[in-house]
């Protein structure tokens, strides 16, 4: 039976861990939604920050061709008249893409 206040003696904390994970969860898949790329040809990767600026470099170029670089040397534009930018820089190893437009934020 559910009881709106502790018994007596009863000094279990309450968690709210769940209510945490859930709000946590809710906000990270209400930002990538608004992160992701809207034109499917010109995307943003973010790829590993432990990799060189060399191999992220490449990995983009595998993608398309770089338009631009943030101010961080893990973060690469790439557009391409071929679309599907996105896709492509998920399997060159971008750890999660997003719009240009965000990339400019963090000074592409």
């Amino acid at each position: 039976m559910f009881r709106a206040h502790p018994a007596q003696g009863d000094t279990r904390p309450v968690s709210v861990a769940p209510a945490i994970t859930i709000g946590l969860v809710s906000l990270v898949a209400a930002c990538g939604f608004a992160a992701r790329p809207l034109d499917a040809h010109q995307a943003a990767g973010v790829f590993p920050p432990w990799w060189s600026p060399a191999r992220a470099l490449d990995a983009a170029s595998r993608a398309g061709p770089v338009s631009a670089a943030g101010r961080a040397p893990f973060i690469l534009v790439v557009r391409s008249p071929e679309g599907d930018v996105a896709a492509r820089l998920r399997r060159a190893g971008a750890l999660f893409v997003l719009d240009p437009g965000l990339a400019r934020a963090c000074g592409a």
